[in-house]
């Protein structure tokens, strides 16, 4: 469901080729344009053509004035139609951005489940921006005009087959220059996006552990190393910028070079009759036009080769999107059953962690997962909501796998605290109902209700309107607990996976934790917690014991825990209206 594999990577592969599908009535318009713009730059061609070869033989002022009128007026047409082209470039950018940012979003989000992060990988987000700033920028005008420069070649020609040749040289030459800038400044502007992508990482992380950093006196050893990583990434990005610098250099002398033999050309061919004074100025015109597109994609290559990069690696990610059911399943409201469970650590090695982990829960039922540090409770837990993957076996709720639901609905029906709470930037309301933007104040109040801290809110001056800031940190990790359990609680979900949800409540807290999972299991809930106090183990009628990522033993709780600590087996009653005790059948698992 969650775990990062790419069963659905032929079919959202293709996301990023439909966001630019929606925008080609845009494109084909940008090139209507475009087409029109190239035919005005004649403009100023045919301008020096008309002076020279008519206005000054003819020493006509009226046709003076009027070919002047008529070129002011074409050129104030191509300036239109060059602003309604940016703007719409700027417009297909933001509907491309549109087409993909919820799906970058899940992407982005995704990256932090252990089984889908890479270490190093450029954020989808940034490589969204990248592609959206690149479609909004002059550099794509360029692509639009490459390919009706062969226009101003065809009219070279017609002044004179030799004027032609040239340009056809200059191309050539331009192209060369393209494809040796392309071979030189490719592996250096990869290697200088690795280094400052280190360098960010490790000012970043250093910023995240600021509380470690400077107490222990970190910070200048740390400092020292970010420097070297930073001036590593400064040098990598000098020596890409001075590539580009030197091939950049030799187009514009080329250019220059050439527009001077044209005029050369020209000159020649007036002095042995050949041509006009105005083929001579026209000509030279027309080559500048025709170099001009192929000089400034030499100029923004830096910018074509960041959007192409981009692409492929946005283009990627977007395959890695598990393919969404196409039918919805009803919420689950019978069992649990996990067969054969196999959970290897994230990464290269893929280590075994857990091992043929087994058991059968049913609606009603509250477990106990205990062990010692490291035997692998919370990456059971981890593996049961689906954000770990399983190497092998099943998690099934009501007979379905996990993969079968809807990513979208699956968290109605899931309550999770893990260890460590996580809030969001919102108001309190806002955190326990999951932004769910369907949440009802009846709703919020009862899972506040459940987790005893309806008083507790009520004290701030805005109540459940209080903004908890980021990462809630305005609340003291106890009460980000607490906040947690509701937030688990939330919209009464089928299966509550509780991680040490003890570990940081006071006596209060406790009592309403316990409070709350035994009104769950008389709901028809299923409760799972992982639990190093036996007092915690009150309100649980099955215990599972894990000892090195191996299930030890499975049954109904007085049975295991006199197995385990027998001089601490609880003995108080079942909660009123639970299930009486009993082992799930086949389910004793070594």
């Amino acid at each position: 469901m969650f775990d990062g594999k790419d069963e659905g990577a032929g079919h959202n592969y293709s996301l990023i080729r439909d966001a630019l599908e929606v925008a080609r009535p845009a494109f084909i318009a940008a090139g209507v344009f475009s087409l029109f713009i190239t035919l005005l730059m004649l403009t100023g061609s045919l301008y020096m053509l008309e002076v020279y070869d008519r206005v000054i033989p003819s020493h006509s002022v009226p046709t003076l004035l009027a070919v002047t009128f008529i070129v002011l007026i074409l050129y104030g047409f191509q300036s239109l139609l060059e602003g309604i082209r940016s703007r719409l470039f700027a417009r297909i950018g933001r509907q491309f951005d549109d087409g993909l940012k919820e799906a970058v979003f899940l992407i982005h989000a995704r990256s932090g489940l252990p089984a889908v992060a890479r270490s190093g990988e450029i954020p989808a987000y940034r490589d969204l921006d990248q592609l959206r700033s690149f479609l909004a920028s002059p550099a794509v005008s360029v692509l639009f005009d490459l390919p009706v420069a062969p226009i101003f070649l065809i009219l070279m020609f017609l002044l004179h087959p030799l004027i032609g040749l040239l340009g056809v040289l200059g191309i050539i030459l331009l192209a060369g220059i393209t494809w040796l800038t392309e071979r030189a400044t490719k592996p250096l502007q990869k290697n200088a996006a690795e280094r400052m992508q280190e360098s960010s990482q490790q000012i970043e992380a250093a910023r995240q552990a600021a509380e470690t950093l400077f107490p222990l006196g970190m910070a200048d050893p740390l400092k020292a190393r970010w420097s070297q990583k930073h001036h590593a990434a400064g040098d990598a990005v000098i020596l890409s910028a001075d590539s580009a610098t030197h091939y950049g250099g030799m187009s514009r002398f080329v250019r220059m070079s050439l527009q001077s033999l044209t005029l050369g050309l020209g000159a020649w061919l007036v002095i042995h009759g050949d041509a006009s004074g105005g083929v001579m100025i026209a000509s030279s015109i027309l080559l500048g036009r025709a170099l001009a597109p192929v000089e400034l994609a030499i100029g923004h290559w830096r910018a074509f080769v960041n959007a192409r990069q981009a692409y492929g690696r946005l283009s990627e990610k977007l395959s890695t999107i598990p393919l969404t059911p196409t039918t919805e399943l009803p919420p689950p409201s019978r069992e649990l059953r996990v067969e054969n469970l196999y959970v290897a650590a994230p990464g290269a090695d893929r280590r075994l962690i857990l091992n043929g982990i087994k058991f059968e829960l049913s609606a009603g039922d509250a477990l106990g997962i205990i062990g010692p540090s490291g035997s692998g409770k919370s990456t059971l837990a981890r593996a049961l909501m689906g954000v770990w993957p399983i190497a092998q076996g099943t998690v099934r709720l009501d007979g379905a796998e996990l993969k079968q639901w809807h990513e979208a609905t699956v968290g109605r029906f899931f309550g999770y605290l893990p260890q460590e709470v996580d809030l969001f930037a919102g108001t309190f309301a806002e955190n326990i109902s999951r932004f769910q933007p369907d949440a009802t104040s009846e709703k919020i109040l009862k899972a506040a209700q459940m987790a005893d801290i309806e008083t507790f809110i009520k004290g701030f001056e805005q109540g459940f309107d209080t903004d908890l800031g980021p990462r809630g940190s305005r609340l003291s990790i106890g009460q980000r607990q607490r906040v947690g359990l509701a937030r688990a609680l939330y919209g009464d979900p089928f299966l509550i996976l509780l991680d040490e949800p003890n570990s940081a409540l006071d006596a209060e807290g406790e009592k309403a934790l316990l409070t709350a999972v035994a009104n769950a299991r008389r709901r028809g809930a299923i409760v799972i917690m992982i639990a190093h106090r036996p007092k915690m183990l009150q309100v649980v009628n099955k215990v599972v014991v894990l000892a090195n990522g191996q299930q030890k033993a499975f049954g109904p709780r007085e049975e295991i825990l006199r197995q385990v600590m027998p001089e601490s087996a609880p003995a108080r009653p079942q909660p009123a209206g639970a299930k009486p005790l009993s082992v799930v059948k086949g389910a004793q698992g070594e």
